[in-house]
């Protein structure tokens, strides 16, 4: 019973912790019509992150989308929430969105919510691991999708595979392939997995 209530006490306590430092994921299980076939055709331009910046290139790309000129290694700079090793939180994606007059929400889904909300028109934001195998974490926008494939705009060089293709995205990632980088649980983070960040233009925040 002690053993059962010390690992009770330490998910409540890192839960609390990653609240704090990452906001909690909205779970989201609605089932809602979306096209069967979906990209953001708006074109866009797509840097190439040469360390940790992920985060600021991820928000570099959204800003961009809306019309603002950004690049990724100069919001780093100064990012919010960033750890001794240089990595980001979710939450200082949305602090930096909000700044910029952006409301974001954090949602915990499934492919189908994510198709959903991608349809809508703006990059979204997915937490993933870089590779399936390993816990390096990544942020990177997903803008678009099929019957087989998440078609991404990575900033990591290494991982581009459609370049030249179209200019919307550079990547694309068989749909069970993405589920399983898009699998992050680990004990200390029970409730991340299938995690992404929406972006609402329409809705502003004072």
């Amino acid at each position: 019973m002690f053993i059962v209530n010390t690992v009770i006490l330490w998910i409540v306590i890192s839960t609390l912790i990653n609240t704090y430092l990452m906001t909690f994921p909205i779970p989201v299980l609605r089932k809602t019509a979306y096209p069967a076939n979906y990209l953001i055709q708006q074109n866009n331009r797509i840097d190439f992150q040469n360390n940790t910046e992920c985060a600021a290139f991820s928000t570099a790309y959204i800003l961009r989308h809306f019309g603002l000129e950004a690049e990724g290694e100069a919001l780093y700079t100064h990012f919010p929430s960033k750890t001794m090793a240089g990595n980001v939180y979710p939450k200082g994606i949305r602090t930096v969105l909000r700044k910029k007059g952006f409301k974001t929400n954090y949602f915990k889904g499934n492919i189908d919510t994510l198709k959903y909300e991608v349809s809508k028109g703006t990059p979204v934001i997915a937490f993933i691991k870089v590779h399936k195998d390993f816990n390096n974490l990544h942020f990177v926008p997903v803008v678009g999708y099929d019957k087989e494939y998440i078609y991404l705009s990575e900033s990591l060089k290494h991982l581009v595979n459609s370049e030249g293709e179209h200019k919307s995205y550079n990547r694309k990632v068989p749909i069970e392939e993405f589920k399983k980088l898009w699998n992050i649980k680990r004990m200390h983070m029970l409730f991340y997995s299938n995690t992404y960040l929406a972006v609402h233009s329409n809705s502003k925040e004072g």
